[in-house]
């Protein structure tokens, strides 16, 4: 009996651990963020115009809902949330002769207005103050190997 209430003692600590732990993570997905690696397009998010301030790197995939999200690095607006506090943008396509684009959408799960960025071969475009999506940006979706692939035609192209 006391053996039974040990090792039941220890499972509901070692799930109340699991609990925290899985609680205490970052929004799931595709992407990365911190890294720009040379095979992936990436994007670089910055909190004020004129790429200044704090930025968050997401590359390699998409984010369905930046909540959760925070602009990491030193610089205004370090720790806010980077949902719908974006200003402007820096696009940075892979290292592959086929073009990728990176659309910043108005909505969670890829709808609404959007900013469209693409290109091929390590080529960078970036805006000064992003049109569709200023300060109104909740989700990011990546597309390697096409211009238009699974992105509306209604996007302000850079």
């Amino acid at each position: 009996m006391r053996k039974a209430r040990i090792t039941g003692g220890i499972l509901a600590t070692a799930s109340l651990i699991a609990g925290a732990s899985i609680l205490g993570t970052t929004p799931a997905s595709a992407a990365t963020t911190g890294t720009c690696y040379t095979e992936q397009p990436c994007i670089y998010l910055y909190y004020n115009s004129s790429l200044q301030g704090s930025y968050i790197t997401i590359g390699g995939g998409s984010i369905s809902n930046l909540a959760g999200y925070t602009f990491p690095y030193k610089g205004t607006g370090q720790g806010l949330p980077v949902k719908n506090n974006a200003a402007s943008a820096q696009f940075r396509a892979a290292d592959s002769f086929y073009p990728s684009s990176m659309t910043v959408f108005y909505n969670s799960g890829y709808a609404g207005p959007c900013d469209q960025f693409k290109s091929a071969e390590l080529d960078w475009i970036s805006t000064n103050r992003l049109g569709n999506t200023y300060n109104n940006d909740a989700s990011v979706k990546q597309v390697q190997g096409t211009y238009q692939a699974s992105h509306p035609s209604g996007c302000l192209n850079w």
